[in-house]
Parts: structure tokens; C-alpha cells; sequence
């Protein structure tokens, strides 16, 4: 397997993984009509779990907490 198939493929299984859960939960559908998309979530996890600081927009005008 290539370098990309081999990412293409760790990206596709953590979506996978997080779609399963979501509907383990009961929330796929709600997610689904909020037009969430897995794939940025696999992204964050796959960055996050490579070391990568992964940056989270918070409420605006909020500090310290």
C-alpha cells in the first residue's frame, strides 16, 4: 500500500469509528442534519493523535475558562 492509500485508509477507519459511535449513541441522524462532517472530526483526532496541537474555536469574548 502506498503512503496515501495508507493515509486515505487511517482517515476512512477513524471516520468509521466515530460514525459508529455516533450512532451507538443515538446521534448519527441529528449530525447528519446539522450537515456534520466526520471527516474534519478524523482529521482533528488523526492530527491530535500524531502530537499535532489541534486548535478548537471556543465562544468568542469568553477568557480563562
Amino acid at each position: 500500500m502506498t503512503d496515501e492509500g495508507a493515509r486515505v485508509a487511517r482517515l476512512m477507519n477513524v471516520a468509521d469509528a466515530a460514525v459508529a459511535e455516533f450512532e451507538r449513541q443515538g446521534v448519527a441522524e441529528v449530525l447528519a442534519n446539522l450537515k456534520f462532517d466526520p471527516m474534519e472530526l478524523a482529521r482533528a483526532v488523526i492530527k491530535a493523535a500524531d502530537g499535532d496541537v489541534v486548535q478548537f474555536p471556543g465562544p468568542r469574548g469568553r477568557r480563562g475558562h
